[in-house]
């Protein structure tokens, strides 16, 4: 990027979580022994201070793949080659964004969903394949409640993302599917947990991830899914949670390389990213996004997200990104590559995962039925 310098399937849920005891506060982190991995690039001039970052993966072209920015002032994607503007939402006081697809592979349709703040109802808009543009679709959950957070995911195998929205002790669970309309809710259920859950992620096995404002990360799965916390980070101020994926070379030569991850958990308060390995919780450490010669790192920021997807170029193994404010150029984007924040932590870059999925080989006598919404 050449920027200005300066469904998961509804997975054997959870009966009835435990609550957990009341965990103390965290004392103000020590983020002195920080790792740092270099600025790359920064996107001046957003349109408002941003509220959420997601990225859609180009079907075939990767430098053609989009970052997403919501802001208080409407939705804007961004071309991970060179930065420029290839769609726009005006007219939306956007609260947080999410993307997802129906379907596998380069076929594979693309959407985006973001909280109409004014209205505190959620809208769906599909991307089309060919000229990113947004596409308005219909549907989708209706809500009552302020929502907390929200996110997408599924599994690499599943037809379709799933959409959990945070709300105070519950997580709201809706399978979606597309439709002729747009986007219809195949399923739903509900997820109980503390009171004090804000931010939540999707792993790559299609399980879903929540974090607590006091930096406790859970994996829901189980009865017992809040009894105890599989990590925990020394935050001030919890910002989103986010799962990098990749393929690693095993060790035996003959067999197919292997799937990591690493759970990413932002800090606002002094652009910390904690990282931890996505199945045991192990703490791997914190990464700071260091100032260059010529542009700024990140002291503190107002949304964050990281994507282990190919975008291309410098960007060929995803990328991480802050919402900041301040400077000359008002509200921005901070950008570092995810190969650089697992360099800093010595941890095995290996090949980007799409979150696109691979499309099923199809043999004699199968029958794969594509989705009805395919914006070309």
């Amino acid at each position: 990027m050449r920027f200005t310098a300066a469904c998961l399937s509804l997975f054997a849920i959870i009966a009835a979580c435990e609550r957990k005891s009341e965990a103390p506060a965290s004392t103000e982190p020590d983020i002195t022994q920080a790792a740092e991995a270099p600025a790359s690039d920064v996107l001046p001039d957003l349109p408002g201070a941003a509220t959420g970052i997601a990225f859609w993966d180009h079907p075939t072209l990767s430098f053609n793949s989009t970052m997403i920015v919501a802001t208080d002032d409407g939705i804007v994607a961004y071309n991970m080659e060179d930065g420029n503007e290839v769609a726009r939402l005006d007219g939306f006081n956007t609260d947080g964004v999410a993307s997802g697809y129906f379907g596998l592979g380069a076929r594979a349709a693309g959407f985006i969903v973001f909280l109409d703040a004014d209205e505190n109802a959620f809208r769906f808009h599909g991307i089309d394949n060919e000229s990113r543009a947004f596409l308005p679709l219909d549907g989708g959950p209706q809500l009552r409640g302020a929502v907390r957070d929200f996110c997408t995911g599924r599994s690499l195998g599943a037809d379709a993302s799933s959409l959990f929205v945070i709300q105070r002790g519950k997580i709201q669970v809706f399978n979606l599917a597309a439709s002729d309309a747009g986007v219809a809710v195949e399923s739903e259920a509900t997820i109980d947990t503390p009171d004090d859950i804000v931010s939540c992620a999707v792993d790559i096995d299609g399980r879903l991830l929540a974090a607590s404002d006091n930096g406790d990360i859970y994996r829901v799965a189980g009865d017992d899914a809040f009894a105890a916390p599989m990590a925990q980070a020394a935050v001030m101020q919890s910002g989103a949670l986010a799962v990098i994926s990749a393929r690693v070379p095993s060790e035996n030569e003959n067999e197919a390389p292997l799937l990591t991850g690493q759970i990413l958990f932002a800090d606002l308060s002094n652009g910390a990213v904690h990282v931890f390995e996505s199945v045991t919780g192990k703490a791997l450490g914190a990464v700071k996004i260091a100032a260059t010669d010529e542009l700024a790192g990140v002291d503190s920021a107002e949304a964050f997200g990281a994507t282990g997807g190919n975008l291309g170029g410098l960007y060929r193994n995803g990328a991480v990104v802050f919402g900041v404010v301040g400077g000359d150029s008002g509200p921005a984007a901070a950008i570092a590559p995810t190969s650089s924040v697992r360099n800093a932590l010595s941890i095995e870059v290996g090949e980007p995962v799409s979150e696109r999925g691979e499309a099923r080989v199809v043999e004699d006598g199968d029958l794969v039925i594509e989705p009805s919404f395919t914006p070309q």
